[in-house]
């Protein structure tokens, strides 16, 4: 099995990281959406909204194998992790890549206490795999479905 490489979204990788989200969406999430769901889904999953995001002071990880994208997570602050897609399952790429994010979140705000998450249903049970806990009922919002879910950062090891 060939390693996995952790790093930060470069400037102008922003279209192959969202060809990776919507490869995962379409796949696995999309069908639990309704076309005004999945429609509102990509004006905020595109190279330019994420390239505002990142501007405005977010970030991505990005895993790759033998250079190739097999995972993303975007983080906005102060708290919320806005995307989290892995092509490849069970290697442990997605708790890697929060496990970056969080240590990365720490190093510009010190004081952070928890990250949260609108997840969707089908990966509501990696977040839980995760240390996340829901803070609400399923919602739907603008054909968008999604359970709050957050983690305390006390309940994270430190690395």
């Amino acid at each position: 099995m060939e390693t996995i490489t952790y790093e930060e979204m470069r400037s102008g990788e922003e279209e192959a990281v969202c060809e990776i989200v919507e490869l995962v969406f379409n796949q696995f999430v999309a069908p639990d959406y309704e076309p005004e769901g999945k429609a509102e889904f990509f004006k905020f999953a595109n190279p330019t909204a994420m390239a505002d995001r990142v501007r405005s002071g977010g970030f991505v990880i990005v895993a790759k194998q033998s250079g190739k994208l097999v995972g993303i997570l975007e983080f906005v602050p102060p708290d919320r992790i806005a995307m989290l897609f892995v092509t490849l399952r069970g290697r442990g790429i997605a708790r890697e890549l929060l496990a970056r994010a969080i240590k990365k979140a720490r190093s510009v705000n010190p004081a952070l206490s928890r990250i949260t998450v609108h997840s969707s249903p089908y990966a509501e049970a990696a977040y839980r795999k995760m240390g996340f806990r829901r803070t609400g009922n399923a919602t739907t919002e603008h054909g968008i479905r999604y359970t709050p879910m957050e983690l305390w950062l006390r309940d994270w090891p430190e690395e």
